[in-house]
């Protein structure tokens, strides 16, 4: 894929986040409707997404290349975390948005942004590399950041319960993984019914990022210095440290552009959502998920054109 494609195809997904975000602004749709539309693409779209990558064109991996593949995704979120662990020293934060700050660094927005990108420039192979990466980004989202995020909260907060970190895109993990190991028949109409309603997944998901962003001044978002210190280490020395590790350990090929692009995607809107049931500052949050979102729009197509 040139630059010029690739630019194209980012000028559609801001155009369809600007969709989502006046259309939020302006109340087009209730709040109501995007917290639906966003269970309705997460739910059903995503997971369709994911079982899609391995019925249309799987790549041929061998036991040896999937515990690769695993390895190398596992390093990357714990890179991201540990980059986020650090970032609250370094910089001395302090007070309640010290925690919040380390999740917006180390949660990336894999599934709404990642998954679709990928899907636009590398095909099915990156899409299944995103799906195997949901298995440990819940595993540490539902442990380590749901303990971080409790430790750290006045309140205290809810309990954290097993269900919240099994997601119907993680069992159509489970699903496509056993389908793609066991080399499992899939009836041609679901295939077609899969494929069909996957190819939806990229525009409502930059519609659905749009509309949770529009609760967000934009104004307000961009005059917090904070962001900018927050959006340079999730966009640019992230994935800056995944790629000189994974490079390290002889990684290549879409596996490694893969890992370099999840990395380098924005904080994830999973960050706000926690903040805000364990009692902390729900606009902080929402600024930081908002800023790099926006300026990840710019870093990403980078991220891509030098990766290619």
């Amino acid at each position: 894929m040139d630059f010029s494609e690739l630019i194209i195809k980012m000028v559609i997904f801001v155009a369809l986040m600007l969709v989502g975000y006046i259309g939020a602004r302006r109340r087009a749709f209730s709040p109501d409707f995007a917290k639906g539309l966003s269970k309705l693409v997460m739910n059903v779209f995503i997971s369709c997404t994911i079982l899609n990558s391995v019925m249309s064109d799987p790549p041929a991996l061998t036991g040896a290349e999937l515990a690769r593949v695993m390895a190398a995704l596992v390093l990357m979120i714990v890179i991201s975390y540990v980059l986020g662990a650090l970032a609250v020293p370094l910089l001395r934060l302090r007070g309640e948005n010290a925690p919040v700050t380390e999740l917006l660094i180390s949660v990336m927005n894999n599934i709404f942004i990642g998954l679709p990108l990928v899907q636009e420039i590398y095909g099915a192979e990156a899409v299944l590399y995103c799906a195997l990466s949901c298995i440990p980004y819940n595993v540490l989202l539902y442990t380590y950041g749901v303990w971080r995020l409790k430790s750290g909260s006045r309140d205290g907060g809810g309990h954290m319960k097993l269900k919240d970190a099994v997601t119907p895109p993680l069992i159509a993990t489970v699903l496509a993984l056993m389908i793609f190991v066991f080399k499992l028949p899939v009836p041609r109409l679901v295939k077609e019914l899969i494929g069909t309603t996957s190819a939806a997944t990229m525009p409502l998901s930059m519609i659905v990022i749009g509309a949770t962003l529009g609760a967000v001044k934009l104004q307000d978002a961009f005059r917090d210095g904070r962001m900018y210190v927050l959006s340079f280490l999730k966009l640019a020395v992230s994935p800056a440290l995944v790629w000189l590790a994974l490079t390290a350990l002889g990684c290549d090929g879409v596996l490694l552009a893969s890992c370099v692009i999840f990395a380098a995607c924005p904080s994830g809107v999973i960050v706000s959502v926690l903040a805000l049931q364990y009692g902390y500052d729900a606009s902080y949050s929402s600024k930081g998920v908002l800023v790099t979102t926006v300026l990840s729009m710019l870093t990403l197509p980078l991220a891509a054109y030098i990766l290619a």
